[in-house]
């Protein structure tokens, strides 16, 4: 691999996980880390990166908001996640897909089906169906979080009361054996504690960055998911879910 083709490599590497190590790069790529310096050094030149000690991150627009940047990392987790959640929809399912940026990657799969009822309060979510023939959408509405692009509130919450959903996709930013799947803000987490009352069944997923990690807003205990899919399996939470949820792990087809 020439040195062009590195620094490609790198790039692609930090959209996935914004910063790296030279040490990881270095093994990945099987050359020195002097190499790695240099090569880091001259995409920093080019303002494609930042260096920082041990390593570097990628550089992100300063206009550009959270939920834009977690867009990019673990695009292809994400995109597994979602995949392995399409497994277990059939056709005239109603489905509930909450906010954030993996619920947006099962969007984007769903597509493929003929006939799919589709509840949500995500406005990224929103833009991605609403010209698919195959979807029938269902906004919540309420007021609007401009950050995240979601909608929340009473009047969101009352406009679950009609529906009986057959299955719910949720996703957090921290999940944890003893605390359940959890959020940051108290407004949308409201909503997804009502949606999931509504939901036949309840999916979660999460990628291996949010396990051990918790926030203040507890949106459901681990007890209570039905399937939590990831790409990493966690032996206690295996252990603690027993036999009232499936755990996909997708890791062997994620480089």
């Amino acid at each position: 691999m020439d040195a062009t083709a590195r620094k490609i490599a790198i790039i692609e590497i930090m959209k996935e996980q914004r910063s790296v190590k030279i040490s990881l790069l270095a093994e990945k790529m099987d050359v020195t880390r002097e190499t790695i310096r240099r090569d880091l050094s001259s995409l920093e030149q080019r303002k494609l990166i930042r260096l920082i000690r041990g390593g570097a991150t990628l550089n992100i627009p300063t206009n550009e908001t959270s939920y834009e940047r977690r867009l990019r990392i673990q695009s292809k987790q994400k995109e597994k996640i979602a995949a392995a959640f399409c497994e277990y929809l059939k056709e005239g399912d109603t489905v509930y897909l909450d906010f954030g940026s993996t619920c947006l990657a099962v969007a984007k799969k769903i597509k493929q089906f003929k006939h799919l009822t589709v509840i949500t309060n995500s406005l990224p979510i929103i833009n991605e169906l609403y010209k698919s023939e195959n979807i029938q959408l269902f906004v919540l509405g309420g007021l609007a979080r401009k950050n995240e692009g979601s909608f929340f509130g009473k009047e969101a919450q009352n406009n679950l009361k009609a529906f009986s959903i057959n299955i719910g996709f949720f996703s957090g930013s921290g999940i944890d054996t003893r605390f359940g799947l959890s959020n940051h803000n108290m407004n949308e987490s409201d909503l997804s504690r009502e949606a999931i009352k509504h939901c036949q069944t309840i999916a979660v997923g999460v990628d291996h960055t949010k396990f051990g990690t918790v926030l203040p807003q507890r949106m459901i205990a681990i007890e209570n998911i039905d399937l939590l899919i990831s790409d990493v399996a966690d032996k206690q939470i295996i252990t603690d879910l027993c036999s009232r949820t499936a755990l996909i792990q997708t890791k062997n087809e994620v480089s």
